[in-house]
C-alpha cells in the first residue's frame, strides 16, 4: 500500500509540474519550436537530439538548450546554447554586456574556449561577421587537440540579440567528420528565428 501512495504522489507532482524536467535523448523532428527558449528550428532528419536535464549545473553554466548528432556525441555534436547577457561566462567569468559588437562578443567567447582545460592547441582558421537569428553576429572556426590527441574542428555562429547570447556550434573530428557536417549547421543556421 506505501509503494501505491508513493507512486500516485509522484505522478501527482509530475503532473502538477513540480518536478525538474528529466534529461531526454529522441529523435529529432524536422521543425521544433523550443517554448521556453523562445527559438524555432529546422533539425536535420536521422538526428538524435539530447535535452540535458533542468538539474544539470554544468548544462545550465554553460546555457546548453539542446545537442543533436547524428553517428555519436564523439563523432559529431551539434550545440545550442542560449545565456543571458549578464551571466559569466564558465571558465573566464567575463561578462558580456548590451550593446557590444559582434566582434567583441566573437573574442570574450574565443577568450573562454581557451580557458577551457580540455582546449589543447587551439587555432583560429576564421572569425567573420555573420547573420544569426536575423541579427548581427559572428562566425567562428577554430582546431584544437582534446586530451585524446585527435584533433578535431569546431565551426560556430552566435549573436548577442535580445539580450541574450545565442550560439550555434559543431563539433567533430576535423578528418571527415567535419567537412561532412559543416553544410548540416550551416542549413540549421539559416532556419533559425525568434518566436514571432
Amino acid at each position: 500500500m506505501t509503494l501505491v501512495r508513493i507512486l500516485l504522489a509522484l505522478s501527482l507532482l509530475s503532473v502538477a509540474g513540480c518536478l525538474p524536467r528529466p534529461a531526454k535523448l529522441a529523435p529529432v523532428g524536422a521543425h521544433e519550436i523550443l517554448p521556453s527558449d523562445q527559438i524555432e528550428v529546422e533539425w536535420p532528419l536521422e538526428w538524435m537530439t539530447f535535452r540535458p536535464t533542468e538539474n544539470d549545473d554544468n548544462a545550465k553554466k554553460e546555457g546548453i538548450v539542446l545537442l543533436l548528432s547524428r553517428d555519436g556525441f564523439s563523432l559529431q555534436t551539434i550545440r545550442l546554447t542560449k545565456q543571458a547577457a549578464g551571466a559569466d561566462f564558465k571558465y573566464t567569468q567575463k561578462k558580456l554586456s548590451t550593446g557590444m559588437l559582434p566582434q567583441e562578443v566573437a573574442e570574450l567567447t574565443l577568450d573562454n574556449i581557451r580557458a577551457n582545460p580540455e582546449v589543447i592547441d587551439l587555432s583560429v582558421i576564421e572569425s567573420a561577421p555573420a547573420t544569426v537569428l536575423g541579427a548581427p553576429g559572428f562566425k567562428l572556426r577554430y582546431t584544437y587537440r582534446g586530451k585524446t590527441g585527435l584533433t578535431r574542428e569546431v565551426g560556430m555562429y552566435g549573436c548577442l540579440d535580445r539580450d541574450m547570447l545565442v550560439i550555434l556550434s559543431l563539433d567533430a573530428p576535423r578528418r571527415y567528420y567535419f567537412e561532412k557536417d559543416w553544410p548540416v549547421l550551416d542549413k540549421v543556421k539559416d532556419s533559425l528565428r525568434w518566436q514571432s
